[in-house]
């Protein structure tokens, strides 16, 4: 690749992590940019070459990063049990500090979940990676995040290819974070008063976080959110995050109920993962400790299994080993019903990790309703990257409305990458669909077709939406419509949005419009917000505009009555 126009695409990501979504999104931009050259791990780089060398020249070349993040990304450890991220030579590491120190321009993707990066889990030359804004892909909306992701692509590209010049990450980028203090000769270093400032609006922020964080009354609420809260000031301020640490600590110590108790001491451990691992550790060690106390075999079961699923992310050693021995001790309770009940809560922990271990699970439940639930969240998971398993479950659930919200799902999963199967599965879903007799459950699957054609056909989808005789049901299907036409056809989607009665459903499409317009029409989508009261959607608003106009972003979180909300809006504005 050295000597390529700088309109190349780099594809950096951890196989361990991340490979399914790797391999199909490099398919889909060869596809979509056959112009484009598309790098990505070992495949491009011939044997004898310096891997260095290769990668630098790579980057110089690509005119956009795109850096997918799952849920071990910044934790996976080598056989020596070091995290691989704090290695000179690890891979990641060196393609994403590479193209932050030559300004090309990197997209963050967060992948099924996965959390947004801090600056404290991350070495020095890697920080502005977790100022910068992040998309999500899931496998649930597979089609329209991969397509808001190759948009935003595609602009990078155009506008290379009209300037010339490689775009820049974000305006916080034009700061190289070294451990020198040297500043590269083509870049600028930051305005201190920009640095002040931001410094000043993280401190103010974070200030008023904790005070509602301490508001709250609730045990268990109040120290999971000083526990948050803490993470977030620990980079800006270590002394206080460590005594909201230790508040949060003795507060979940204080919890009467053992299982939240031990809920609580995994949450504040999973919070303290990045700043202080050996704190985590012991929280980890003491919510596994009550766990195992437990006589019931239901609860012991369900508290290892809710353990692992907060630490699965943090902690996947601990995780794996906790949800096995959950699995053991459910499969030994002699009440078939509670058994199922317990090995239900546990394959939703593992289905993102461990899907043949799920899929075995779930066949061997007697219960239907349990099985075709648990089935459908197994192919849901696996669509993107394994369609065939994913459609071998799909067909195997007896259940008709749960059978066609699968095939929607493996549809919309394949839209980009497969059409014609694609749509041979939705029409097969909309013929079952238009099969079943009872009305509410009709609605039902009629409404998860259309949600999963949204983004790649959306007058399909209208035209099935429009269908739906149940109103919730037919509002719901209109506002996934409307979210994935934001972008492109934000007139429509307002338009779309103004349609709606059901104001769960508008308030849901209005947040949609205006987070994908907050980067792009900041001014619209204020306007658009004033007419949302829900705290949930405004947060998601303040999260789109946190990187790029903080000011409007903390005037809209100062906005928000709800006090979870509101606090989770400041986070967001802190941290970025």
């Amino acid at each position: 690749m050295p000597g390529s126009s700088a309109r190349g695409i780099f594809l950096s990501y951890r196989r361990e992590d991340a490979a399914p979504y790797a391999r199909l999104l490099q398919f889909q931009l060869r596809e979509r940019f056959p112009d484009a050259p598309v790098f990505i791990d070992l495949d491009s780089i011939e044997p004898g070459l310096d891997f260095a060398v290769v990668i630098r020249e790579a980057v110089e070349s690509c005119a956009v990063l795109v850096a997918l993040i799952g849920r071990q990304w910044a934790t996976l450890a080598d056989e020596e049990g070091r995290r691989r991220l704090d290695k000179p030579d690890d891979y990641v590491r060196f393609e994403v500090r590479a193209a932050l120190d030559r300004g090309v321009r990197v997209i963050p993707v967060l992948l099924d979940g996965a959390r947004p990066l801090r600056p404290q889990q991350l070495p020095s030359e890697l920080q502005m990676l977790a100022r910068l804004n992040a998309l999500e892909l899931s496998s649930g909306r597979y089609g329209y995040d991969a397509g808001r992701l190759f948009n935003i692509i595609q602009r990078v590209l155009d506008e290379a290819s009209r300037t010339g010049a490689v775009h820049q990450s974000a305006p916080a980028a034009d700061v190289d974070v070294r451990t020198d203090g040297n500043v590269p000769d083509h870049v600028a270093p930051e305005e201190p008063g920009a640095i002040r400032k931001d410094q000043a609006r993280a401190t103010r922020v974070l200030t008023h976080a904790v005070r509602i964080a301490q508001s709250f009354t609730d045990e268990e609420t109040k120290a999971r959110l000083l526990a948050r809260t803490a993470g977030a000031l620990a980079a800006t301020d270590p002394d206080r995050a460590a005594r909201l640490s230790a508040d949060a600590e003795r507060i979940a110590q204080s919890i009467t109920n053992e299982f939240s108790k031990a809920r609580v001491l995994a949450s504040i451990a999973r919070a303290l993962a990045a700043t202080d691992p050996d704190g985590a550790a012991r929280l980890s060690a003491d919510a596994e400790r009550i766990a195992q106390s437990f006589t019931d075999k239901r609860w012991k079961a369900r508290a290892l299994a809710e353990i692992a699923r907060i630490l699965a992310a943090t902690d996947p050693h601990r995780a794996a080993r906790l949800t096995a021995g959950a699995e053991r001790i459910a499969q030994s309770i002699a009440d078939e019903n509670l058994k199922e009940e317990t090995l239900y809560l546990i394959v939703s922990t593992v289905v993102a990790t461990d899907p043949d271990g799920a899929e075995w699970i779930a066949q061997s439940f007697t219960e239907e309703f349990a099985k075709n639930k648990t089935l459908y969240e197994i192919v849901s998971t696996v669509a993107a990257a394994d369609p065939d398993r994913a459609e071998r479950i799909a067909q195997s659930i007896s259940d008709e409305e749960t059978e066609v919200r699968a095939l929607a799902s493996i549809a919309g999963a394949l839209a980009a990458t497969d059409p014609d199967r694609a749509a041979r599965l939705s029409a097969d879903a909309e013929r079952i669909a238009q099969s079943i007799t009872d009305k509410s459950p009709k609605a039902r699957a009629l409404a998860s077709i259309a949600e999963a054609l949204a983004a790649t056909d959306p007058d399909r989808a209208d035209r099935i939406a429009e269908s739906i005789t149940d109103k919730k049901s037919r509002a719901r299907a209109l506002a996934s419509i409307a979210g994935a036409l934001a972008a492109t056809d934000p007139d429509r989607a307002e338009r779309i949005a103004q349609s709606i009665t059901d104001n769960e459903s508008k308030t849901r499409a209005r947040a949609s419009i205006a987070g994908a317009l907050a980067a792009t029409d900041p001014d619209r989508a204020e306007r658009i917000i004033h007419s949302i009261k829900n705290g949930e959607a405004l947060a998601s608003v303040v999260k789109a505009l946190a990187a790029t106009d903080p000011d409007r972003a903390e005037r809209i979180a100062q906005s928000i009555t709800s006090k979870w909300w509101q606090l989770s809006a400041l986070l967001m504005i802190a941290e970025a």
